[in-house]
């Protein structure tokens, strides 16, 4: 659970299944790893998805991203459960495969608290948790250790869709609260709070995966964006940047044009680079059964390691 907010408008189980065994670590997810994530989130997503203006909200919020007009998706409470829906299953499949990589697996082996930026509509915290089934298996798999936290932070109320999308991950994969902890918090990075400067000064990893692009709408905040985490990630955590490897990523500065990852691969003294990639694709696999259709995926990763 993340919250014991109880004002939402999807309904899931609470709490592990009864039926199932303990923990199974990645066995949890069962033969088809893609389609065990769908299954979370289509009975997370269960009562957004019977709604009956569940297209025609849906074609607001396409109008909106078309005219970057993101506080008017954002603030509507009732677009959120129709955006997750939609756009989270890619998201979710893509970062499961992220943090299958070895060199995040490394990480979420040492228990890590990890702060997800601009992470409300839950992409993060399902991926996440899958690829913790993983991480968590092995011999040392029912050894008692400090939970993995995931902290997602956003900067409207996306509590109630977290808490379902949460209850739906411990009931389905039989995560308890000693395995993963969930948490949420309200923030704004373009105008950052001493708080989310703690939180990022504390966290083993820090991640922005598709929000450090829609910063540039104000380029002054978002380059004060860059000055707070090189100044508050602490030495020896790691930074994770994956966004668009497309145009919307490219920044002009003067007359020039910039791909986004450049302002931190800049910082030579500041980051080493664990991994680096500059365009990736992520394809589903055929056959998926989800309610709606899942697009595949195009980004760019760095993952950074603070010196």
């Amino acid at each position: 659970m993340v919250s014991t907010a109880q004002d939402t408008a999807i309904s899931t189980p609470k709490g592990p299944n009864p039926n199932k065994a303990v923990f199974g670590g990645k066995n949890a997810l069962g033969k088809n790893h893609q389609q065990s994530i769908l299954n979370v989130l289509r009975m997370a997503c269960a009562d957004a998805l019977k709604q009956p203006d569940f297209v025609l909200r849906l074609q607001e919020i396409k109008r909106r991203f078309y005219e970057r007009d993101f506080d008017g998706i954002f603030l509507e409470s009732a677009n959120l459960p129709v955006y997750t829906a939609q756009y989270v299953p890619r998201r979710a499949l893509c970062y499961y495969e992220v943090f299958t990589s070895p060199e995040m697996q490394k990480i979420l082996h040492s228990h890590p608290q990890i702060y997800c930026l601009g992470a409300g509509s839950g992409s993060e915290l399902v991926g996440i948790s899958a690829a913790c089934c993983n991480a968590l298996s092995g011999p040392d798999m029912h050894i008692k250790a400090n939970p993995i936290i995931v902290h997602s932070q956003d900067y409207t109320n996306w509590e109630p869709i977290l808490d379902s999308l949460a209850s739906a991950i411990r009931y389905k994969w039989n995560l308890s609260n000693e395995h993963i902890e969930y948490k949420f918090s309200i923030g704004d990075l373009l105008h950052i709070s001493s708080d989310i400067e703690q939180q990022i000064s504390s966290a083993d990893l820090v991640t922005a995966m598709f929000v450090f692009n829609e910063l540039f709408a104000d380029k002054a905040n978002a380059m004060n964006f860059v000055k707070t985490i090189v100044k508050f990630l602490r030495p020896g955590a790691h930074f994770l940047l994956v966004d668009s490897a497309g145009s919307f990523s490219r920044i002009k500065v003067g007359n020039k044009n910039y791909m986004s990852y450049m302002f931190f691969d800049s910082l030579t003294q500041v980051f080493e680079p664990i991994v680096s990639d500059n365009f990736r694709w992520f394809r589903h696999a055929a056959g998926l059964d989800y309610p709606l259709s899942i697009e595949n995926m195009r980004y760019f990763i760095r993952l950074y390691r603070r010196k």
